[in-house]
C-alpha cells in the first residue's frame, strides 16, 4: 500500500523531523563527550557484579562517583574480588576487623581513606577489612559468607546498620513488607538516561545547581527533594525481633560490634516520634539479647546539628560523619567490644 498526495507529504515531513532530531540529539551527545568529558556516564561507577544473592562492584575496575548537585565527585576503585578494598579480604586473619554493612560503609560519597573504616585502622592501628556493598542485614551474613569462601579467617566484625531501611521482618512468614520501588514495574529512564547519556548528566547537573531551575524542576515533580526520599519507619515488634534475631545470629558467629546509623527522620519531617521509637525499641531488643551496641544517635545529637554529618542533597555521611563515627568506634573498640553493652 503506497501513500498518496497530502498524507505523503505529512509522513515524509514527520520522518525529516524525526531524523532532525535524532541526528541533532547525537551532535549534542558527541559534542558533550567531546568537550565535556568529565559528564560521560562511561567513566561513572557500576555495582552491577552478581556474587550469588549480592550485588559488587565490577571486578578491577576505577571510576568515578559523582553527584550532580556538586556534593561529591570521587575516585572508586574495585579490587578483584568486587570490593572496594585495596586489601584482599582471603587473607584476613583472626586478628584483622572486618567491616561489613551497606552504602554508608561501603562509603558512598567520600573518597576510600576518608571511610569510617579506614579512619578505625590508623585510630587503632589495627588492619581492616571493608566488606560492604549496598544490601540488607540478611546481605551482610552473605558478605561474611563470600569472604570466607574466599579464605577469609574472620575474628572481630563490625556490623553498620542503617536505621534508615535494614529494618524488616527477616525469616518472617508473612515475609518483608511489600516496597512499591522494588514491584514498579514502570521504565527508569532517568537512571537509563544517566547511566547512559553525558548530554543528559550536563542537563541535569545544571538544572541542580541552578536555585531557579532546580525549584522549577521540583515543582513539576521531574527532582524528588533530598528528604522526601527518606525511607519511614513503622513501629513492629516484629520486626524489631526478627532484625534482632538476624543480627544475635551474626554476634553467635563472631565477637561483633553493631553500630548504629540513625536515621535522619529522627530530626526532620513527621514521622519523629515512631522513628524515636523504632530507634529506642531496637536498642533495648538488642541489649536484651547481649549484642554490643554502639548507639551515634547521642554523639550526632551532641552538636546540636545532626544532619550537618550528612551530605546537603544526599542521605549519606559527608567527611565529618565518618570522622564523628570512626572516633567513637575506635574508643569503644580500643575498650573491648563488652564495654559497649
Amino acid at each position: 500500500m503506497t501513500l498518496a498526495g497530502p498524507a505523503r507529504r505529512v509522513f515524509l515531513a514527520v520522518l525529516t523531523v524525526a531524523v532532525a532530531i535524532v541526528v541533532g540529539l547525537g551532535l549534542l551527545e558527541g559534542l558533550t563527550r567531546l568537550f565535556f568529558p568529565a559528564f560521560d556516564p562511561s567513566g561513572r561507577f557500576d555495582l552491577g557484579h552478581p556474587v550469588g544473592s549480592l550485588t559488587l562492584g565490577t571486578p578491577g575496575t576505577s571510576a568515578r562517583q559523582v553527584k550532580n548537585t556538586g556534593d561529591y565527585d570521587v575516585a572508586v576503585r574495585f579490587n578483584h574480588h568486587g570490593l572496594r578494598d585495596d586489601k584482599d579480604i582471603a587473607g584476613a586473619t583472626s586478628g584483622d576487623l572486618v567491616f561489613v554493612g551497606d552504602s554508608f560503609t561501603w562509603g558512598w560519597g567520600v573518597e576510600a581513606m576518608e571511610r569510617f573504616s579506614d579512619r578505625v585502622q590508623a585510630l587503632t592501628g589495627r588492619r581492616v577489612f571493608n566488606l560492604a556493598t549496598p544490601t540488607d542485614i540478611a546481605g551482610y551474613a552473605a558478605l561474611l559468607d563470600y569472604a570466607q569462601s574466599l579464605g577469609a579467617r574472620i575474628g572481630e566484625v563490625v556490623v553498620a546498620l542503617c536505621m534508615e531501611n535494614d529494618l524488616s521482618l527477616y525469616d518472617s512468614v508473612d515475609g518483608p513488607p511489600d516496597d512499591p520501588t522494588m514491584n514498579s514495574t514502570g521504565w527508569d529512564w532517568k537512571g537509563w538516561l544517566t547511566a547512559r547519556s553525558a548530554a543528559y548528566v550536563l542537563l541535569t547537573t545544571m538544572i541542580q545547581q541552578t536555585p531557579a531551575l532546580k525549584a522549577l524542576a521540583v515543582g513539576a515533580g521531574v527532582i524528588v527533594p533530598n528528604f522526601d526520599g527518606m525511607g519511614l519507619n513503622t513501629y513492629d515488634a516484629r520486626m524489631i525481633d526478627a532484625s534482632a534475631d538476624q543480627l544475635q545470629a551474626l554476634s553467635k558467629r563472631y565477637p561483633t560490634l553493631v553500630v548504629l546509623v540513625p536515621s535522619r527522620a529522627l530530626w526532620i519531617g513527621n514521622n519523629r516520634a515512631e522513628e524515636d521509637r523504632v530507634h529506642t525499641a531496637l536498642v533495648a531488643a538488642l541489649a536484651s539479647r547481649g549484642i554490643a551496641v554502639l548507639d551515634l544517635r547521642p554523639l550526632m545529637e551532641a552538636g546540636g546539628t545532626p544532619l550537618g554529618y550528612h551530605f546537603a542533597n544526599d542521605g549519606h555521611w559527608n567527611a565529618r560523619g565518618h570522622a564523628l563515627a570512626a572516633e567513637a568506634i575506635a574508643k569503644c573498640l580500643t575498650k573491648g567490644v563488652e564495654a559497649c553493652r
